[in-house]
């Protein structure tokens, strides 16, 4: 079992019943996946993390973010309960100290000289962007960095969503956070209405690494102050939203909402720390009324939405989602964005299809 501060990854998480869910799960290797909050990484002190199976040490050196493998090269003590000390960070065990690069630049028990070259952390590809870390364990990613163009626009407040674990895998989390049908009965009243459940027609497209759609003719419950919420029915809008989804693990939505000249969005990106485990962040930005209590209101509305999709997609088997069309039954036009994204991964896991020629 691997350990790395508040991450615990068991080994036996690394299994799996088909081939094809483990061909995908390797080709993640070759993305990049958010694994904090850039808020939460500060300039003295290192953060734990963890990507794929892999505990991680996110630390800021020369002026930069950089990720390394969890591990003192000397006795395997996690690096994430060191410090920053002299833009180097020192370990908390024997206090070796690790560069920029990750190359061991001390080692005060032989005061400092004749530093073996196996002194040397693992170290990952690492970027900081729309207010995220991201890592990629391959080092040589197939798809650049999901845009979030909003973030930085003064006529746009962003606030963050505190990061949250569920027990299913990152494909089924982002399936779920993209499916249309389960409005109406898992967000009754919310995002949905049982008595209106037909999913409407829309469109579907690849637009370079993106998958780009569109949910025509939503209503939305709304709160007096204009953000989504639970309220009567005499303050239903109509609400239309475009998703951007960046493949594998990414989706932006841009909800506009005509009545009250108003946008909302959600930056949504999900972490699979493990086959079976993710996760997730969330940045909800608007450009109406910036204050504390619309900050309030939407985190709230946010935590109740997932407090409704959480037991459903944990319940899901297999956790992994399935490669194989055939294994579950789809339903034309309802499954649509669910279909196409199975099969963008199919060719991510396979290597064919457009992400043959990004490698």
């Amino acid at each position: 079992m691997a350990i790395a501060g508040e991450y615990t990854v068991a080994e036996d998480q690394i299994r799996f019943d088909r081939p094809a869910e483990e061909r995908l799960y390797r080709a993640l290797y070759d993305f990049w996946h958010p694994v904090a909050y850039a808020s939460q990484l500060k300039d003295d002190k290192p953060l734990a993390a963890a990507l794929l199976g892999e505990s991680l040490v996110l630390v800021r050196l020369d002026g930069g973010v950089r990720a390394f493998r969890d591990l003192c090269v000397h006795r395997g003590t996690a690096l994430s309960l060191g410090w920053v000390e002299d833009d180097a960070l020192r370990c908390a065990y024997h206090g070796w100290k690790y560069g920029p690069d990750g190359m061991c630049t001390e080692i005060p028990s032989r005061f400092g000289t004749r530093i073996p070259p196996r002194a040397r952390l693992t170290r990952y590809e690492a970027a900081e962007a729309a207010g995220l870390i991201w890592v990629c364990l391959s080092g040589e990613p197939r798809h650049p960095l999901p845009e979030f163009p909003q973030m930085g626009d003064p006529d746009f407040r962003i606030i963050e969503v505190a990061p949250y674990d569920w027990n299913c895998s990152m494909p089924r989390r982002i399936e779920n956070y993209v499916d249309f049908a389960h409005f109406a009965w898992v967000h009754d009243g919310v995002l949905g209405d049982r008595r209106e459940p037909e999913v409407p027609d829309h469109g579907i497209e690849r637009a370079g690494h993106e998958l780009r759609f569109d949910h025509p003719g939503l209503r939305r419950l709304l709160p007096e102050s204009g953000g989504p919420g639970q309220a009567g029915p005499e303050t239903a809008v109509d609400v239309l939203i475009d998703y951007r989804l960046f493949m594998p693990n990414t989706v932006l939505l841009d909800h506009r909402i005509p009545a009250l000249d108003q946008r909302y969005l959600l930056f949504f990106t999900v972490c699979p720390t493990g086959p079976k485990t993710s996760r997730c962040f969330t940045l909800q930005g608007r450009d109406y009324s910036h204050d504390e209590e619309t900050d309030r209101e939407l985190r709230e509305f946010n935590a109740l939405v997932i407090g409704q999709d959480l037991p459903i997609v944990q319940s899901q088997r297999p956790e992994e989602l399935p490669m194989d069309l055939s294994a579950e039954v789809q339903i034309k036009g309802a499954d649509r964005v669910a279909v196409e994204y199975r099969r963008w991964l199919k060719e991510i896991a396979d290597g064919t299809g457009a992400d043959a020629d990004a490698t």
